[in-house]
């Protein structure tokens, strides 16, 4: 029986999204050519997900979300992401605010500045007066670039994803933007096994089985997963806000972070077995779709590269987003 369509979009959603933390220019390239040829759905996820990426996992990028109606002009924008440093600042400080506005102070620290956290939140709770706030700052160029953004795609995505980009137009109206480096080389043996996360019905099963089995706490172990295995990147720019929200995370789930890599170890040999079936299929479906279509691809990756390279042109006038 064939997979249905959801299952395989959201195997591949979630193939683009560790390809650009890993720093995987090549797996970027071919997933959103192969996200592209599965029509305009695909396409128009593809549009609010690359703002959405953008932010979460290299906020000062926010920059360069400069859009037309062009597919390939979203594609630039996650590949500068996928080499660059990652720097997750915005996410970190975006998913505590999330949290509190939602009624959770744990959030809050005796020993740290509670106060982005209590703006951000009262942000999400009352944005038009934040983006009023946010209106009359006084930055530099570059930084109302990426207020400018912010703003454009302040309604993008899910609650949590809009607290995201709150938290990056806060930290560009109060911190000096960090400068953005290059990651590293990329590891070419991309492990497939970590697109099986519990956004999917694969991944899903095969936490709860183990957790079952090895009589773990199922948050614990999804937590560590995410933690050790799907947000790891290619390079990180220091994020105090991001350290403090996985702390929180390792406080919320009652494990020490020290103590983290005893529940992952035996547990990601067990997870690497129980997903191997899966891993080889995408692998496999990703290689024959790359053999049978590389003029796409080809043509993407010059489109991009020409797109990137005359940045710096385009008239920002004369910009359609979307």
């Amino acid at each position: 029986m064939k997979a249905s369509r959801s299952r395989i979009e959201k195997r591949y959603r979630s193939l683009l999204q560790k390809a650009v933390r890993r720093g995987n220019v090549e797996l970027v390239f071919t997933t959103s050519s192969l996200l592209a040829s599965l029509g305009s759905k695909e396409k128009n996820w593809y549009s609010s997900q690359a703002a959405i990426i953008t932010f979460e996992e290299c906020w000062p990028l926010g920059t360069e979300l400069i859009f037309n109606k062009k597919f390939h002009s979203k594609v630039a924008a996650l590949i500068q992401v996928t080499r660059a440093a990652k720097a997750r600042d915005a996410t970190g400080l975006g998913y505590l605010a999330f949290a509190l506005s939602q009624g959770d102070d744990s959030v809050f620290s005796e020993t740290a500045d509670n106060k982005a956290i209590k703006i951000v939140a009262s942000a999400i709770q009352r944005p038009d007066d934040f983006w009023q706030w946010i209106s009359w700052q006084k930055t530099s160029e570059t930084e109302k670039t990426l207020l400018d953004n912010a703003v454009r795609f302040k309604n993008t995505g899910l609650p949590h994803d809009k607290a995201v980009i709150q938290a990056a137009a806060y930290l560009t109206a109060t911190v000096p933007l960090p400068t953005i480096t290059e990651g590293q080389a990329v590891d070419p043996k991309f492990p497939y096994w970590v697109v099986f996360d519990n956004h999917t019905v694969e991944g899903r099963r095969v936490l709860r089985d183990i957790a079952r089995d090895l009589h773990i706490p199922l948050a614990q172990l999804e937590w560590t997963y995410f933690y050790f295995e799907g947000a790891l990147t290619n390079a990180d720019i220091d994020s105090t806000w991001w350290d403090r929200y996985c702390q929180w995370q390792f406080m919320k789930i009652d494990l020490a972070a020290s103590e983290a890599h005893l529940l992952w170890d035996p547990a990601k040999a067990q997870m690497t077995e129980a997903l191997a079936p899966e891993s080889r299929q995408l692998k496999n479906e990703l290689y024959r779709w790359k053999l049978a279509n590389p003029e796409p691809i080809a043509a993407l990756k010059k489109q991009v590269q020409l797109y990137i390279d005359h940045l710096d042109e385009i008239q920002r006038d004369q910009r359609i987003l979307f």
